[in-house]
Parts: C-alpha cells; sequence; structure tokens
C-alpha cells in the first residue's frame, strides 16, 4: 500500500478557492431566501388590499345608492313627516337642526343624516338591511374605527361614502401570511445556521489535517536525522576500531579495548532495531499480547537493575521503592518494553548525574508504578506530544541526547493495550514523574 501524498499549497490553495465559493453560494443563497421571503409577502399583502379596496367600493357604492334614494325623494317633494322613507330605510325624520352629510352606525343599525333646505334629514336603515348594505365578502370584515395599519396589524382601507367605517383584510388570512413569512425567515435562518456550522466544521478539519500534516512531515524528518545519526556514529566508530586493529597499530590492551568499544557500538544498532522492530509490533496495535497472572514487582525490580549499572556508572544512583507480591494479567515481554523504555528515558533526561526513582504500589485495585528523573523537566507547549511517535522535544539536528522518539510512544500503545493509562504526574525545573496505572492488580503471598 502506498502512502498518500502529503498536503501541498496547491491542495491548500484549492481547498481555500472552494471554501470561498461555497461561502459565496451560501451567501447568495441566504439573500435569495430573503428577498423571496419578502416579495411573497409583499404580493401577499397586496392581494389582501386589493380585495379590501373592492369590497370598501362596493359598499360605499351601495350607501350612495340608498343616500341618491332618500335625495331624490327629497327633490320630488315627499313629505318627511306624512309618507314612509324610500328602500332599504324604515323611518326618518325632520329637524330644524342643520346638519352635515354623514352615516353613522353599523351593521346592527345605519342611519344617514341629509342636509335640507329647511334643516336636517335622518333616516334609519334597520338591522337587516344595514346588514346587506354592509355585507363583505369572505377574507375581509368591516369595522367600525380605522385599523391599524403597518406590520402591527393588517392594512385598513376606508369607505368613502362612510368614513367611519372601514374595511381591512380579516385576522385569521393575515395572521396565517405573518406566520408564513415567519416560518420562511425561520427556515433560511436554520438551514443557513446549519451549513455555516458544516463550512466552520470543514475549515477546521482541514486546519487540523494540515496541522496534523506539518506534525507528521516533522516528526519523519526528526526520525530520519535520528535514525541517520544512530547508524552513522556506531558505524564509524565500529569501522574506526576495527581497521586499528587489523592494521597492527594497537598493541593487545589497546586492542582489546577497541574491540570493546565495537562490541557496544554493535549493541547499540542492535538496541536500535529492536526499538524499530517493537514499534512494528506493539505501534499500531497489530500485536496480540499474551497475557497471564505474572508478578510486577519482580519485573519492575529486573528492569532497574538492568539499568542500575548504567545509572551508577554515570555518578548518578537509582531508588526503587518497589512493593513485594504485586501480581497482574499482563504480558510480561511487552510490559518490560514499557518500563525499560520509562527508566531509559529518565536516565537519558535526568541530567549529567541522574537520580531515578522506580516506585510500584498497589492502589484500590490498580497497580501504580512511577518513574521520576531530576532533569530540567518538559516544556508545558511540548508535554501533549511527548507520547507521540517519532516526537522528541527540540531540534532533532541541535539535540546531543540519543534516541528516535519511539521509546515514550511504545509506552503509551502497550499500557493502553492493557487498558491502562500513563501520563505525566509532575514536571518542573526540580524533574519529571511519569505515573502508569494497570487495572487488575492485587497482592499475592506467593508469587504467580
Amino acid at each position: 500500500m502506498t502512502r498518500a501524498r502529503p498536503v501541498t499549497l496547491k491542495h491548500l490553495a484549492v481547498t481555500v478557492l472552494v471554501v470561498v465559493l461555497v461561502n459565496a453560494q451560501l451567501t447568495w443563497w441566504i439573500i435569495f431566501v430573503l428577498r423571496e421571503a419578502h416579495t411573497r409577502l409583499k404580493l401577499e399583502r397586496g392581494q389582501m388590499v386589493a380585495a379590501a379596496e373592492l369590497e370598501a367600493n362596493r359598499v360605499a357604492q351601495r350607501l350612495e345608492l340608498a343616500e341618491l334614494a332618500v335625495a331624490t325623494a327629497l327633490a320630488v317633494g315627499t313629505r318627511v313627516e306624512a309618507e314612509p322613507p324610500p328602500e332599504p330605510f324604515a323611518a326618518w325624520s325632520f329637524g330644524e337642526q342643520p346638519c352635515a352629510r354623514q352615516w353613522t352606525g353599523g351593521p346592527t343599525g345605519l342611519w344617514l343624516q341629509l342636509p335640507a333646505s329647511r334643516g336636517c334629514v335622518t333616516a334609519t336603515v334597520a338591522a337587516e338591511a344595514a346588514a346587506r348594505l354592509l355585507v363583505v365578502a369572505p377574507g375581509v370584515e368591516l369595522v367600525m374605527a380605522a385599523g391599524v395599519s403597518g406590520a402591527a396589524g393588517p392594512p385598513s382601507i376606508a369607505v368613502e361614502a362612510a368614513p367611519s367605517l372601514t374595511v381591512r383584510p380579516a385576522a385569521a388570512p393575515w395572521s396565517a401570511a405573518l406566520r408564513g413569512y415567519r416560518h420562511r425567515i425561520l427556515m433560511m435562518v436554520t438551514e443557513g445556521t446549519f451549513f455555516a456550522i458544516l463550512l466552520l466544521v470543514l475549515v477546521a478539519l482541514l486546519w487540523r489535517t494540515l496541522r496534523r500534516e506539518a506534525e507528521l512531515e516533522r516528526q519523519h524528518r526528526n526520525f530520519l536525522s535520528a535514525i541517520t545519526h544512530e547508524l552513522k556514529s556506531p558505524l564509524a566508530s565500529m569501522r574506526l576500531a576495527l581497521e586499528t586493529v587489523l592494521s597492527g597499530r594497537a598493541d593487545e590492551a589497546s586492542g582489546r579495548r577497541f574491540l570493546n568499544n565495537a562490541l557496544q557500538d554493535a549493541e547499540r544498532l542492535q538496541d536500535l532495531v529492536q526499538k524499530v522492530l517493537e514499534t512494528t509490533r506493539y505501534g499500531h496495535g497489530a500485536h496480540t499480547l499474551r497475557q497471564r497472572e505474572a508478578s510486577l514487582s519482580q519485573l519492575v525490580a529486573r528492569a532497574a537493575d538492568a539499568v542500575r549499572v548504567r545509572v551508577e556508572s554515570a555518578g548518578g544512583e537509582i531508588t526503587s521503592e518497589i512493593e513485594p507480591l504485586v501480581c497482574a494479567v499482563i504480558d510480561e515481554e511487552a510490559l518490560s518494553i514499557a518500563v525499560s523504555n520509562l527508566l531509559e528515558n529518565a536516565v537519558k533526561y535526568g541530567g549529567r548525574k541522574p537520580r531515578v526513582r522506580v516506585r510500584l504500589a498497589a492502589e484500590h485495585g490498580r497497580a501504580v508504578l512511577e518513574v521520576s528523573d531530576t532533569g530540567d523537566g518538559i516544556p508545558a507547549e511540548e508535554a501533549p506530544f511527548v507520547f507521540d511517535m517519532f516526537y522528541r522535544a527540540g531540534d532533532e539536528l541541535s539535540r546531543t541526547s540519543q534516541g528516535t522518539g519511539l521509546g515514550l510512544y511504545l509506552v503509551r500503545q502497550i499500557v493502553h493495550a492493557h487498558r491502562g493509562t500513563v501520563r505525566i504526574a509532575s514536571t518542573g525545573p526540580e524533574g519529571t514523574t511519569f505515573r502508569v496505572e494497570l487495572p487488575g492488580a492485587e497482592l499475592k503471598e506467593s508469587g504467580p
């Protein structure tokens, strides 16, 4: 299987262009929906206003015809006191006080005041006849006062023949139109918000991918630099030692010393190859653990003894606080690698004269292992990455300590395979403490 090509500036430019186009499309869509919703409300309002105007004109025509009937009767000399009023009026009366022409009342009773030559004529329309005069089509309603216009209520149209009467859209269709408008706006806002969040998530994923790609590239570069250094230095030393011995320029004591150095370099190369093999076995979860009940106390003690000579030869010391008889179901080979890597890390970064402390105890059914050193600590910005593959603090080209950035990565993978946890318990100028917790631990009087 070939490795996917890394993200390049070309990929970034294409992705940014796609994001810009999607954002422009989303913006255009929002504007379009807003305009469409507003236009639709405007059309519905216009239809309702037109229907109200039509009904207002019809009511005005009927009132004008009724008024014309009274005016015609007065013009031909009909006496108000002696003769019945014309249709649709039920009664009329004459008053000597002058008045202005006006309609008053409503569907339950309607009155017309009309100025005459010697005073004022008041004609009354019966309730049934008034209902016929003021009848309006469905979808509109007639009220006695001017309704509230604008967004707060339906627009009102005054009846020209009777300004005190107003025709306006009925409340139900007007409210339905407003609800439809608000629903369309809410739907647009909801969908727009969803797509905006989706776009932000895509941008965040892109940024995360780019950062991850850059981090992987840096880790691979560090790994290649470390591998090159780890291979080149012992190979050059071995070659020099062997050439010196083979050339006969060294006496027996010096030759033995050179051969011992070459052997140490060979062991260093073997450790490097072993580390890479361990990463292949445990790094990606492909290796099946062979677990059985074993003594954690003995395992940790053996690992501490293995590095004791190295620590003491550097002028340091290793202190063990191992509670005896701590047992658990583990893969001894894998967990030995994890413990050894923690100890090697403590020795490597513990300073010129490392002081390493190892503590093992059983607490609440869990085995707790702590490995501490007296180094300079881990910078806060680099602490979250120390368990990543190939990660090493600082620049590989300027780093003097040996390593490939695989040790702590293997520790995490092996501990997680045992359903345990590993973390940095504390770090600072006084040193760093790594804490491992494994489930299912118990104390047993006799080893497994």
